[in-house]
């Protein structure tokens, strides 16, 4: 995880060397060193030829410089895209080339938890704030927000109340709150409300997960996996329990297996559409499951009725639920 670096709020305008370096932890000296022989930024230039370089410049050089003082070669990852290097922070292959429109951009209070966050791939920081009495303050910003992530050393009802309104204000998509110390009713009250909660130690691997699954909720589904069309059930729970106890005309035990599995089947992919609700981080996860389950049951289904109706077995028509 990234070490802690003392340092001002991020600013959205262009910086001075100077001021990036800083932000960056790095001396102006290795600043310059860096880009005049690696090319690690591309600043910007003012009117007057003076170099001005902004928020996506200084993350890319604070990775830079964790990465280096663990161990890389400055010359070996001064090319690299940002996600690759936010990648290689925490220890996960690097990516082969992002998605377009896939960053999940973030609003952060607390600076150990930007931190952990900027070293996270397809997050960007919008906003950083010390504590939740500057973000509440600052100037809102435009359009909604896909993540508000707070980290407080003391989770009490009163912080509650202020962490939700100001995901509220942020149209946060997602609210993720980390705590040192605090009450179990407080942290319930955040779940409760939609929010996710962990105490820590939470690990820069683990919220690279979470991040990753709040990105694939709010992404819209696979156009291939949109266009599945999932057939209704034939069988109620109640007709596949009887076709379970029939003695079939078949002599192996096909019908039997076969009504066994349709309701295995049934009842995975109704556990996979309340899991979509109740676990928004993995929801696009379990839409795929759920359209896997229905479509495999409606394959053993169209098998199944094929057997009733050529041994003219009679069912009892029940409601299917």
């Amino acid at each position: 995880m990234p070490d802690e670096l003392p340092e001002p709020t991020l600013s959205p305008h262009r910086l001075r060397s100077g001021t990036a370096a800083r932000l960056a932890g790095l001396p102006v000296t290795t600043l310059r060193v860096w880009e005049r022989r690696y090319g690690v930024v591309a600043a910007a230039k003012t009117e007057s030829g003076q170099r001005v370089y902004s928020q996506h410049d200084v993350s890319r050089l604070r990775l830079l410089r964790q990465l280096t003082r663990a161990g890389h070669a400055i010359g070996t990852i001064a090319k690299l895209e940002l996600e690759s290097l936010q990648a290689l922070a925490i220890g996960m292959p690097a990516p082969e080339s992002p998605s377009p429109g896939a960053a999940l951009d973030a609003v952060v209070v607390g600076r150990s938890a930007a931190h952990a966050l900027e070293a996270v791939p397809g997050c960007v920081l919008r906003a950083v704030h010390d504590d939740l009495g500057r973000a509440e303050s600052a100037p809102r910003l435009e359009g909604r927000v896909g993540l508000l992530l707070v980290r407080l050393a003391s989770l009490q009802p009163a912080a509650v109340a202020r962490v939700l309104a100001l995901g509220k204000a942020l149209r946060a998509g997602a609210i993720f709150v980390v705590y040192a110390f605090g009450t179990e009713a407080s942290a319930r009250s955040l779940r409760e409300a939609g929010a996710t909660v962990r105490r820590e130690p939470v690990t820069g691997r683990e919220l690279a997960q979470w991040v990753r699954g709040v990105r694939e909720a709010a992404a819209p589904p696979p156009p291939a996996e949109a266009d599945w069309q999932v057939a209704p059930r034939r069988f109620s729970d109640e007709a596949l329990a009887q076709l379970v106890e029939l003695r079939s005309p078949i002599a192996c035990e096909c019908l039997r297996h076969m009504a066994e599995i349709v309701a295995q089947l049934a009842g995975f992919e109704r556990y996979s559409q309340d899991c979509t609700a109740t676990d928004p981080a993995d929801a696009a996860l379990h839409r795929h499951l759920s359209h896997t389950a229905g479509a495999a049951r409606s394959m053993f289904e169209q098998a199944l009725q094929r057997v009733v109706n050529d041994e003219r077995m009679e069912l009892r028509d029940e409601p299917i639920r």
